[in-house]
């Protein structure tokens, strides 16, 4: 016969093995987190966009037309080819292109410095010094861009341009390009004027060769 005590006993023990079942074996087991589903499309690289092939800056020399300015130099009176206080060099000591200057310029004689010419590596450039702006006539044989070298282009009018110190003339001749730049004195503002497009233009139109090979 089962005493009080021994009943008891036995229920502690039955609760106890209930507990070890629980730590062991639990009533369902837990499931593991679901992994990332893993995409099993391939996945294609963005398509790059078509890039714009510029052209590439090309620097090389112009040919130039020494027939021409030789012909144009014999017609020009020795009178009309001012040089000023320099001389400009012909023949194989000439500079690289057909010198233009300007004539009828007034130099004041205050001017500092007065008319100077320089001859360089590619052309050449002359300053007049003026009351209102300073000219400086600069030509050279450099051409950037798809022209071919030693090609020589046709002749352009000149084309007049405001700038941030006055005004400019750009044409070319004898396959050179000139360039004349109207450096302004006593003007003020944003966009100085000293000079109008006819007066630029009429002084552009009236250069004349002054030397060449």
């Amino acid at each position: 016969m089962n005493t009080p005590s021994t009943i008891a006993l036995a229920a502690v023990l039955a609760l106890a093995l209930t507990g070890c079942d629980r730590l062991t074996a639990p009533d369902s087991p837990s499931q593991a987190p679901a992994a990332p589903a893993t995409e099993t499309a391939e996945m294609t690289p963005a398509e790059e966009p078509d890039l714009v092939v510029r052209p590439q800056a090309v620097e090389s020399t112009a040919g130039i037309d020494w027939e021409a300015a030789r012909r144009d130099m014999a017609s020009v009176p020795s009178s009309e080819r001012e040089q000023g206080s320099f001389q400009v060099e012909s023949g194989s000591a000439a500079a690289p292109v057909p010198v233009l200057l300007p004539t009828g310029i007034v130099v004041p004689q205050s001017a500092e410095g007065g008319v100077r010419f320089k001859p360089m590596s590619d052309g050449y450039f002359a300053t007049y010094p003026g009351v209102d702006y300073d000219i400086v006539v600069n030509g050279t044989n450099e051409i950037i861009g798809a022209r071919d070298a030693g090609g020589t282009a046709a002749d352009t009018e000149p084309a007049f341009e405001s700038t941030a110190s006055g005004a400019q003339v750009v044409f070319s001749r004898y396959g050179a390009d000139y360039l004349i730049e109207f450096e302004c004195k006593n003007a003020t503002g944003a966009s100085p004027t000293c000079i109008s497009e006819d007066e630029a233009l009429e002084i552009a139109r009236k250069l004349v060769i002054a030397g060449t090979r």
